[in-house]
């Protein structure tokens, strides 16, 4: 979970999400927290950010690294911020 930066999402998020064991996991925010929950259990829990199948359509490659991951969780941090107005 992110603490440091509410709604911010961080490369190790991205990782959580990739290496998850849960079946067909999302990452989402909840009150400000970026957490990975499984697709069945996220409805309604919070703003669905990205699941980790398009995740891996968005990346193109399943072997990324932790710069790499930064790179995109800057761009899903940028689209929440964007949300907000």
């Amino acid at each position: 979970m992110t603490f440091d930066d509410t709604g911010t999402v961080h490369g190790r998020d991205l990782r959580r999400l990739l290496d998850s064991d849960l079946p067909d996991p999302i990452l989402v925010l909840v009150e400000g927290r970026v957490e990975v929950v499984a697709a069945a259990d996220g409805q309604g829990e919070g703003l669905e950010l990205i699941t980790r199948e398009e995740f891996l359509r968005r990346a193109g490659q399943t072997e990324l690294t932790d710069a790499e991951l930064e790179q995109h969780a800057a761009k899903l941090s940028a689209a929440v911020d964007n949300l907000g107005g």
